[in-house]
């Protein structure tokens, strides 16, 4: 599948093997993002300060201590992306948990990076062993796992840093099962809301335990 907006495989061609389907979203879930962008910015002569939940007003120069603009955070932010097979490595334990839960459920990568920067994020994932299917779009997520709940019969869950794309998915996919996991954890203090009923894992082994939990239907495990 490729538009102006979604680059990747369709839903549809996906292979299914088992019944339950897991879908992970990329930057600070499977790849960090947060310090590779940080030292990205101290080239560039800023700083990310963690006052609240946001980047833009957060990023201020080092000589001047003004905000960088909104533009100025998508050049850079650009940047990171063209340059992540050098600058992005995988989460400590992703590899290895996601190998344990590829036994038990389909894997599927859904990212918000610009669709662009496939080919670049395609080689940085093959090259890490995380060699299954992703899907980069502008679109919203819910839209994708409404079709995914769709094509697989068992538990679906969907993983995010971002409490926003948790609560789309909740709204456009209700029996979806939500998990929250940021690597990085200065955010967590300024988290927003994250919607009812969403698991919270704060490293790959309590992830992993909640998505198995899902999949064998045991959400104690949560």
């Amino acid at each position: 599948m490729t538009s102006r907006t979604t680059v990747g495989p369709a839903i549809a061609d996906l292979d299914r093997r088992h019944d339950a389907l897991l879908v992970f979203d990329i930057d600070e879930v499977v790849l960090h993002f947060i310090a590779p962008f940080c030292e990205l910015l101290a080239e560039h002569g800023a700083r990310l300060h963690f006052d609240s939940f946001r980047l833009t007003g957060n990023v201020r120069s080092l000589s001047t201590g003004a905000a960088l603009t909104g533009h100025a955070l998508d050049g850079i932010t650009a940047q990171l992306y063209a340059e992540q097979e050098q600058r992005q490595t995988a989460v400590d334990g992703v590899i290895e948990a996601l190998e344990r839960l590829g036994e038990i459920a389909d894997i599927l990568f859904l990212t918000a990076m610009t669709p662009t920067f496939y080919p670049e994020r395609r080689r940085l994932l093959d090259g890490a062993g995380l060699r299954w299917p992703m899907i980069a779009t502008e679109r919203a997520k819910g839209a994708f796992l409404f079709d995914a709940k769709a094509r697989w019969t068992g538990p679906v869950a969907f993983v995010d840093d971002l409490p926003p794309n948790l609560e789309g998915v909740r709204r456009s996919a209700p029996d979806v099962s939500l998990v929250h996991l940021m690597a990085d954890p200065q955010f967590r203090a300024h988290l927003p809301l994250l919607p009812s009923s969403t698991f919270e894992a704060a490293n790959w082994s309590q992830a992993e335990t909640i998505l198995r939990g899902i999949v064998e239907g045991d959400v104690s495990r949560g």
